[in-house]
């Protein structure tokens, strides 16, 4: 897909940004979000553990957190940063963490704290009301919208949060991506965002495309790295993820929304895929 395409396609809603200090020492674990996450270290320091890695939080660097990424804080007393929520989306659907490998810290440069302060200046008022993400989290604050006075004011602010976002972005993960800019492909991936609780066979798929289903899925898969079956699981349960994180929906209303129909296969399938349960992972939300 060309470049352009993917930045067209992209659409960012702020949560929350405000700049704050910690009055002590803060460790909060095993937290989940569905935004992603930008910070801006002014002074003080900390860590961040994801994926495995102890990441320093030091002056001066900006961090980025993708949505759904488990991860650890520990914040030192009189640690001061900016912070931005926000959510992030490809009108196709898929993740644009999963076609594009980011960079998680980056020494700051002038323009960052600029953007990060215009952005403040821009949606005022829109602090998390608790450090403590277990607090922050809690319905119905999560629901919050942004509310922008004026189409200017929203595309000031969608700018800002695409320039901060540019920071991080680094290579394509794949030498295929610019197939995904095709239009007959770009539909299926729109069929399966619109009917994600329901039956998605994947010879529907096929017949889309024009292909017979051996010849899809192998196309399929050279394109985004997983056969369509897996794909459409993943989808579910990134819908899944999401109505945990931000709702109080019953694990049966949830099953049934996210498009599963058997709670073992559910349960099972969100554990290999997340090494959470669903109930751990909705208590670990952040």
């Amino acid at each position: 897909m060309h470049i352009e395409e993917f930045g067209k396609s992209i659409t960012f809603q702020l949560k929350n940004i405000a700049f704050s200090r910690f009055s002590h020492d803060s460790t909060y674990d095993n937290i989940i979000s569905p935004f992603t996450r930008m910070y801006l270290i002014t002074e003080g320091n900390g860590y961040i553990v994801f994926d495995g890695i102890k990441t320093e939080l030091s002056p001066d660097h900006i961090y980025l957190i993708s949505s759904y990424t488990p991860c650890s804080y520990f914040f030192g007393k009189s640690l001061a940063h900016y912070y931005i929520h926000c959510s992030m989306q490809l009108s196709s659907g898929l993740n644009i963490y999963n076609l594009f490998s980011v960079k998680h810290k980056i020494k700051a440069i002038k323009d960052d704290y600029i953007l990060f302060q215009k952005c403040l200046d821009l949606n005022p008022g829109y602090e998390l009301p608790h450090h403590d993400p277990k607090v922050y989290q809690s319905k119905p604050w999560i629901h919050k919208e942004i509310h922008y006075p004026s189409l200017s004011h929203y595309l000031e602010t969608k700018a800002v949060l695409m320039q901060l976002f540019s920071r991080y972005v680094g290579d394509e993960k794949t030498d295929q991506i610019n197939k995904l800019g095709h239009r007959i492909f770009q539909d299926i991936l729109h069929y399966v965002q619109e009917n994600i609780t329901q039956d998605i066979p994947v010879t529907r798929l096929a017949e889309m495309a024009c292909s017979s289903k051996d010849h899809f899925t192998r196309t399929f898969k050279s394109i985004t790295g997983m056969p369509p079956s897996e794909y459409i699981i993943l989808k579910r349960l990134e819908k899944a993820k999401l109505l945990l994180l931000t709702t109080e929906a019953s694990l049966s209303e949830i099953i049934s929304m996210s498009g599963f129909h058997s709670t073992a296969y559910f349960c099972r399938i969100f554990k290999k895929y997340t090494a959470f349960t669903p109930l751990q992972f909705r208590k670990n939300r952040g």
